[in-house]
């Protein structure tokens, strides 16, 4: 069986019936339609401090906004940093990966010829969170995208595929933040196979000001 290929999604428990929207009904509804979460790049948690807070004009965000708003705030920082000459590492889902945090920001996905057919390949920065240091650490990389995240990303923006992209540059730029959770065994008229399991997947687009 090849890397990307995977028969599972991340579970979707949203009632339809339900006449009371909490923010977990809206992250549901929202995937279900393929949606994402905007976000600003010329944020700055600082904004939220000093004593001259009452005098600006501050968005209060929700926390799963303003969480990936954070979260995108240090992995742009990152990128900013590395040294970005190099070319791209060749990287494989592994158990290394497993349980690991990952923001994918793609610079191109297209379609490659593998040993069994055509399967999505990204090139870019793959952002991981070290949660024993408290930091997010970044290769310039490439590495397969198994079916549950390349799924989300054709049904959220198809033109995502075949993009180049200058995450540094660019006034909007998406990212692909999910949970690695190894390889998860199941059967399929009794035969046995493995795929790639990712949860909590959230497409991310960044917006900065021209």
């Amino acid at each position: 069986m090849r890397e990307d290929e995977s028969l599972d999604e991340d579970p979707l428990a949203f009632n339809p019936t339900s006449t009371h929207f909490d923010e977990k009904d809206k992250v549901l509804l929202r995937e279900m339609q393929g949606g994402a979460i905007d976000i600003d790049l010329d944020w700055y948690p600082e904004q939220y401090e000093g004593p001259e807070l009452e005098d600006r004009e501050v968005t209060i965000l929700d926390r799963e906004t303003l969480e990936c708003q954070a979260m995108a705030c240090e992995c742009m920082s990152e990128i900013e940093k590395m040294d970005d000459v190099s070319g791209y590492e060749k990287m494989s889902w592994n158990q290394e990966m497993a349980y690991q945090t990952v923001m994918l920001v793609p610079t191109e996905i297209h379609m490659v010829q593998g040993p069994t057919g055509n399967y999505p390949r990204f090139w870019g920065y793959i952002c991981q969170y070290y949660p024993e240091a408290e930091c997010w650490g970044v290769k310039k990389a490439t590495i397969s995208l198994p079916s549950s995240l390349s799924k989300r990303i054709t049904t959220f923006n198809e033109n995502m595929l075949n993009k180049r992209a200058d995450p540094l540059e660019d006034l909007k730029v998406h990212m692909i933040f999910s949970t690695y959770h190894g390889l998860e065994e199941f059967e399929v008229n009794e035969e046995k196979r493995k795929a790639h399991k990712f949860w909590n997947t959230m497409l991310i687009e960044g917006h900065r000001s021209p």
